[in-house]
């Protein structure tokens, strides 16, 4: 057998390793406890931006539903808007259309006084007065008979511009 060498005391290199493990392990334990620390702090940040993201996303939808309910409010006031003016226009266009036909039974009654005066005029001219006026007379009654009947062509014009008028207006509707 071998003989055993001497290595000295053993009992102060054991407790330089313990010592040195103790703060080892002491380091190690401050290094956790602020890594835990710092991860409760971490989660607690990320806790309060979930809450504040979550309170950010109400409203915006809060909003979002405020604008969708105004511009329905402006949509529907519009189509409000939009329906009396339509009702004012057919209101409108109706007594437009009544004044036309009004206008229209007016000139017809007159031109059917023109038509009877006319009648008249020429009945009394040959009854009464062929070959009895003077020729100047006759030429008078003459003249105002052309007159006359120059009036009613005018007016039975006017009537057909008239009814041209209103045909176009009502096709614009």
């Amino acid at each position: 057998m071998r003989p055993l060498r001497d290595t000295g005391p053993l009992v102060p290199k054991e407790n330089t390793a313990n010592s040195r493990l103790k703060q080892i392990e002491k380091e190690y334990t401050q290094k956790l406890a602020k890594s835990s620390q710092i991860i409760a702090e971490l989660q607690t940040t990320i806790s309060s931006l979930k809450e504040e993201s979550s309170r950010q996303q109400l409203a915006a939808e809060r909003r979002l539903q405020d604008v969708i309910q105004k511009f329905e409010d402006e949509k529907q006031q519009l189509i409000r808007d939009n329906d009396q003016a339509i009702k004012a226009l057919q209101d409108e266009l109706e007594t437009r259309s009544n004044q036309v036909r009004s206008a229209e039974k007016k000139l017809h009654h007159k031109e059917l006084e023109a038509q009877e005066q006319i009648m008249y005029i020429r009945q009394e001219y040959e009854t009464k007065f062929k070959g009895l006026m003077p020729a100047s007379l006759r030429q008078e009654l003459e003249d105002t008979i052309s007159s006359l009947k120059s009036q009613v062509n005018f007016l039975q014009k006017r009537a057909s511009i008239l009814q041209e008028e209103l045909t176009t207006y009502q096709s614009r509707r």
